[in-house]
């Protein structure tokens, strides 16, 4: 690390130590410049400080047009709507090209890649309070004020230095944040386990045969494949009971919309509260306010706030995300949008375990194949959900997987916290070492 008290480095502006290019999207309707294996690379591609293997690839025939970006370029995403909150930056070290909302930083000799990204990475929401031009549609970097950024150039061997100082923390985060995914990712497989239940996540059939004795006033082959008749027999056999949820519910009802003109973004807490909608539950089913949408109080009544121990499940959202489920369990008054259904169970039913089951149906893709589709969204109505039929165990076995749920997913909260502070304190030690009192 560098020497705490050497603080007299060079500054210079970003425009003075790269050389920059941003990407170009060849003409969909040309399908040879879509014919080859360079990656082709795009906001959606970028993850935390990687980018992910790219679906779209160009042929050698429209490099000319785009670019191919060279080794340990660092790539900056410039146009985005999540340029609200994050700053998407890598480090390219194979092959690829870009599309026109990404710019490729190409530097100096005497600057390290990596370097450069941690400073970005380091200095982000400053830069992103500095640089981004918000709209009503999409973000953007204004690039006079990006290269304006002053940047202090240490030593060559301090720069390596450094980077190799954040490497180092950032792959304890990454094993941190990965321990913790795992540890939720496997719950769905503890819940059937715990019920009995077995099923095979290999890809299903394209084609079979159902007798017609087996239907139930519905056609849709989906939801007859063999691996979920297997499902629902087990379901059936099992030494739980099985129920219907429309059997176990006091109510079931859905939110409400609100358009941009209902909404309360801009008013006084005291006069709005958050709308629950598909972002406010997390994959693992947990309660998110990562974003929030406010609607006003004075638009309001009794029964459209949520209450504690409603079961709120994701009614409508890509294919994938449909039947994300959680329980409210928070003193903060919300209500909730048309794309949450609101479940009121009976007495004596652990509103966890029913989550917990919803989501390990979510997990083997159950709700999927229940949902229909329209506007490029699945959904599952509330007739749909209620027809469902789930296990219902002793309440004292509810009680224990839901505590154990929760244990697990406390132990993955506690990892994911630790794991965020270690980080932004290596973000602090960072600054600390190479720029004392420096803003950006």
């Amino acid at each position: 690390m560098a020497d705490k008290t050497k603080y007299n480095y060079e500054i210079k502006k970003i425009g003075a130590i790269v050389k920059s290019f941003s990407g170009g999207t060849p003409s969909k309707n040309d399908h040879s410049f879509w014919e080859g294996n360079v990656p082709w690379v795009s906001p959606k591609d970028f993850g935390d400080f990687y980018i992910s293997d790219s679906e779209d690839h160009i042929s050698e025939d429209a490099i000319g047009f785009t670019k191919k970006v060279p080794e340990y370029a660092v790539l900056v995403v410039v146009r985005s709507g999540i340029l609200k909150h994050t700053l998407p930056i890598a480090v390219n070290t194979v092959s690829v090209t870009i599309n026109q909302d990404v710019k490729a930083l190409i530097p100096m000799a005497n600057v390290d890649a990596s370097y450069l990204a941690y400073f970005l990475k380091v200095f982000e929401t400053k830069i992103l309070g500095r640089c981004v031009k918000h709209s009503t549609t999409v973000q953007s970097v204004n690039s006079h004020e990006f290269f304006s950024l002053e940047v202090p150039i240490p030593p060559l061997d301090t720069q390596k230095k450094l980077s190799a100082y954040m490497d180092m923390a950032r792959r304890e985060y990454e094993r941190s944040i990965k321990e913790a995914e795992n540890i939720l990712k496997n719950i769905p497989e503890y819940i059937l386990k715990e019920m009995g239940l077995s099923f095979s996540r290999s890809k299903p059939q394209t084609f079979y045969a159902i007798p017609s004795s087996i239907l139930e006033g519905r056609l849709d082959a989906d939801f007859y494949s063999p691996k979920f008749l297997k499902l629902r027999k087990a379901i059936q056999d099992s030494r739980y009971k099985a129920v219907c949820i429309g059997d176990v519910c006091e109510s079931i009802i859905s939110g409400f919309a609100a358009g941009k003109q209902d909404q309360a973004d801009d008013l006084p807490d005291n006069e709005r509260v958050p709308q629950l909608r598909p972002f406010s539950i997390t994959p693992y089913g947990q309660i998110s306010f990562t974003t929030k949408k406010y609607v006003p109080i004075s638009r309001l009544q009794e029964k459209d706030y949520c209450q504690k121990g409603e079961v709120l499940f994701n009614n409508t959202n890509s294919a994938e995300w449909v039947g994300k489920s959680t329980v409210f369990d928070i003193d903060t008054p919300c209500a909730a949008s048309n794309h949450i259904t609101r479940i009121t169970l009976k007495e004596g039913i652990n509103p966890y375990y029913i989550a917990a089951f919803f989501n390990m149906l979510r997990s083997i893709g159950y709700w999927k194949l229940l949902s229909t589709y329209f506007n490029n969204q699945a959904g599952v109505n509330i007739e749909t959900l209620k027809a469902v039929r789930i296990l219902l165990p002793e309440k004292p076995i509810q009680d224990e997987i839901a505590e154990e749920i929760l244990k697990r997913k406390n132990t993955a909260e506690a990892l994911r916290i630790e794991a965020e502070q270690d980080w932004e304190a290596a973000k602090a030690e960072f600054e600390r070492e190479l720029l004392g009192e420096m803003s950006v």
